[in-house]
């Protein structure tokens, strides 16, 4: 492996006997130059020690990292607090506790901190619609969405380390270096999902499709126009809540609200109609429509991570083109490469 990367790669055994004699594991290679060499890495590693059964693909981790033109740690957070506000994901993030949005960190369970109300307390003080419980991410932690295990996770984090190690050491980037990441990690049937199986399915991977499917960031709308007398000042007070609980735990937070606000109206409308009818009073339900969509797609990132995607593909492309002149093409086990964007 140290023939081909710049880095030491995970060997996990799976029978690992006497002597650290293994028949089968699983190899996580940090950050490739590209999926053509997994291939050449897999071809060589064929060639010297054989094949029993055909390597397949169990893992895979795109990253995009985001540059600032004033490389600074004040510009960079703000550029971290800006993607951690406006990434999306339609995916279910409640089914699992562990896959709600969190800030990490350290390792240990006291350095997690969960940014999201959880759903049971909406039948006591409708915590989820109240912008008090949304906690804001740490911008020198790492941000979650899904868990570890899930089959898709992604991670947004000012990267400013490399090379970490199962010491704790690691190396310090230098200034120029030093960026903002969003990372999605792929596993179980998600992989199928895009097409990937083996290491030859590396090569029919189209990375620009990936950003519809993970690189997703949105900015949400207000209504600029509310009624006159109570009501009206009912829907200011409610846009300034969602502008802070955006403000604190993005669109995703907000759009955790705005369901929570819609259950709340449905389950006190009953008791609304109630106590017109004991007035005489006719109750008719209403509700001013919003000028906009809450949601609309932030036009300006996401061309941003698409140019980084279809230029990540040409020179994924061009380098397949060069390993098939080389006459190499099998199978093998892959994991990551990186995209650059900059603002």
């Amino acid at each position: 492996m140290r023939r081909f990367l710049a880095r030491d790669s995970f060997i996990d055994p799976e029978d690992k006997a006497g002597g650290n004699v293994f028949t089968a594991c699983t190899i996580k290679v940090q950050e490739p130059p590209s999926f053509a060499l997994i291939n050449t890495i897999h071809q060589d590693l064929y060639d010297k020690l054989g094949e029993a059964t055909s390597a397949r693909v169990t893992g895979l981790e795109i990253s995009v990292d985001a540059y600032v033109d004033e490389n600074t740690d004040a510009s960079r957070r703000r550029l971290l607090g800006a993607l951690q506000r406006t990434v999306w994901t339609s995916r279910d993030i409640w089914a699992n506790p562990d896959s709600r949005l969190r800030s990490i960190w350290k390792k240990e369970s006291n350095g997690v901190q969960k940014l999201l109300p959880e759903l049971q307390h909406d039948d006591t003080r409708g915590r989820r619609a109240n912008s008090e419980h949304h906690r804001a991410p740490f911008v020198d932690a790492t941000m979650y969405l899904g868990a570890r295990d899930d089959e898709v996770m992604l991670r947004l984090m000012e990267k400013i380390k490399d090379r970490q190690r199962l010491d704790g050491s690691y190396d310090d980037l230098d200034e120029p270096s030093k960026r903002v990441r969003i990372e999605v990690t792929l596993k179980g049937s998600e992989l199928p999902s895009i097409g990937i199986t083996d290491i030859a399915s590396l090569r029919h991977l189209k990375l620009t499709t990936m950003q519809g499917r993970y690189f997703q960031f949105k900015l949400p709308t207000f209504k600029q126009e509310v009624d006159r007398g109570l009501s009206g000042a009912l829907q200011v007070f409610q846009e300034e809540e969602r502008a802070r609980v955006f403000h604190a735990t993005g669109v995703m937070g907000l759009s955790v609200m705005d369901s929570a606000v819609a259950l709340q109206r449905r389950r006190s409308w009953p008791g609304v109609r109630k106590n017109l009818k004991s007035m005489n009073r006719k109750g008719q339900r209403t509700q001013i429509p919003r000028l906009a969509a809450p949601f609309v797609a932030y036009e300006w990132l996401n061309k941003k991570g698409s140019l980084a995607l279809r230029n990540l593909q040409k020179r994924e492309d061009r380098s397949w083109s060069k390993m098939a002149a080389q006459g190499i093409g099998r199978q093998g086990e892959g994991r990551a490469t990186n995209a650059y964007i900059c603002s």
